[in-house]
């Protein structure tokens, strides 16, 4: 899509598209702040707002397009898109809004103003130019008249984000919009809290049932070969990658010892994926010292021949002892994996593996190589 009068794009100019889940919010009331306040209270308020508003959205790792007057547009999935955009953006409307509600009482006890926030999200194609400045399309205008339309205090929604995330977050039918400049009415959802997805969930799992079997499959070559396999499921956000492994896990759920981690986008360090694993299997949090840590790891690989240096090189990986060298920290970490593989056979499931680091990569590339005599199985999703 090109802005009228942009003209074609030059070879100076580049262009993608992308499926990214855009944010609107608004300030509800800020006309009649802007009458009764003189300019310093006004200003003041409004840099409250901003910075709330983008203190949020930047917790849950979105990134403030733009603000608008007393309004602010954000974007899920700029410059890296990820399997939870729409899920995250979601949650940052919810959250807002919940901290809002002391921001207006504030508000309203200091200038006797009322003032409200309404939340607009919607998920769809867009067109990103200019290093992330320039960005157009429908699903930006359409966020914006979601926002629009709904009532101060609501997160309303458009149908492709519902559907992206309605098994983590709760809704209530909003209705059919007649929105401005959209030939079709527009279904809208309206979030109303963020919920756990339970193992058993009522949803039916549908049209993944060969992708499934061929998981089940590399899982019952593992066991029987005693050795170990990675797998990577590859697929757009939102396509069910995350539902599939839980599937896998409820197969095998009587079979298998199931981790379950998570590659964080930003902040975390190479191997952090690797100390959640061990906060998992062993209550390392609850050891006083650094040397009760080595003790609860040695205990956990009691049944290694190398436990006492098995246990002392994982310790690395949560502060509790020197780090050493790369190939002793993925020797440690195998060691564990054929630990943990000889009682009961390992399902790794390693999700958002986008944001993993290239050395963490090369750790689970390490463990389907080198992993002898105990059956494991690693998806990276």
């Amino acid at each position: 899509m090109v802005a009228p009068g942009a003209g074609h794009l030059d070879e100076t100019h580049h262009a993608v598209r992308k499926t990214v889940t855009v944010f609107f919010c608004d300030l509800v009331g800020s006309t009649t702040l802007g009458e009764r306040l003189d300019a310093e209270s006004s200003r003041d308020v409004m840099g409250r707002y901003h910075a709330m508003a983008q203190e949020v959205i930047e917790a849950h790792g979105g990134s403030v397009d733009k603000f608008i007057g007393d309004g602010v547009m954000a974007m899920f999935g700029v410059p890296e898109v990820a399997v939870d955009d729409a899920e995250r953006a979601v949650a940052t409307g919810l959250e807002l809004q919940r901290g809002f509600v002391a921001f207006a009482e504030l508000v309203a006890d200091r200038y006797d103003v009322s003032v409200g926030l309404r939340v607009g999200i919607n998920t769809g194609e867009v067109v990103i130019a200019d290093a992330d400045a320039d960005v157009v399309g429908d699903a930006l205008n359409t966020a914006a008249r979601l926002e629009g339309a709904c009532l101060p205090g609501q997160v309303l929604v458009g149908e492709d984000t519902w559907r992206m995330t309605r098994s983590v977050i709760r809704y209530e039918p909003f209705g059919e919009l007649d929105l401005r400049g959209k030939d079709q009415t527009v279904r809208s959802f309206r979030a109303i809290d963020e919920v756990v997805a339970a193992e058993d969930s009522t949803t039916p799992f549908i049209g993944r049932s060969e992708e499934l079997a061929r998981l089940r499959d590399v899982f019952d070559d593992a066991v029987s070969q005693h050795t170990a396999k990675l797998v990577t499921v590859i697929g757009s956000p939102g396509v069910g990658k995350t539902r599939l492994a839980r599937e896998l896990h409820r197969h095998t759920l009587d079979e298998a010892t199931f981790i379950d981690l998570r590659c964080e986008r930003a902040g975390a360090t190479t191997f952090s994926p690797v100390a959640d694993l061990l906060r998992l299997v062993c209550d390392i949090d609850a050891a006083p010292d650094d040397e009760s840590t080595i003790a609860e790891l040695a205990r956990l690989v009691a049944d290694l021949d190398d436990a006492d240096r098995v246990a002392t090189l994982l310790g690395g990986f949560v502060g509790a002892a020197p780090v050493r060298s790369t190939e002793e920290l993925f020797f440690a970490v195998r060691r564990l994996i054929e630990s943990l593989g000889r009682r009961n056979p390992v399902l790794l499931v390693v999700d958002d593996i986008q944001w993993a680091e290239p050395m963490f990569l090369d750790l689970l590339e390490h463990l389907a190589e080198w992993v002898r005599d105990s059956p494991a199985v690693v998806l990276a999703l």
